[in-house]
């Protein structure tokens, strides 16, 4: 069976509200930013799992938010 993460597929469209008010916006799975074989690289798919990092246009902050794959 096939998996898709809802994020990557542009299906959810609201990322989590920032500590300072202003709502984030979803740069993409934390995989991107680390190459295959980096020490810091998440098989989340393994996991049923993909996490993606959220940045606050206001005040620069960051979240990892794992988002649930869903079978297709």
């Amino acid at each position: 069976m096939t998996t898709m993460c809802p994020a990557c597929s542009g299906l959810l469209k609201n990322g989590p509200v920032c500590s300072c008010g202003e709502k984030t916006i979803d740069t993409g799975p934390v995989s991107d930013c680390f190459g295959p074989y980096s020490p810091y690289f998440n098989m989340s798919f393994e996991a049923n799992q993909c996490v993606h990092l959220y940045k606050c246009p206001a005040c620069g902050g960051d979240r990892r938010i794992a988002i649930g794959l869903r079978h297709i």
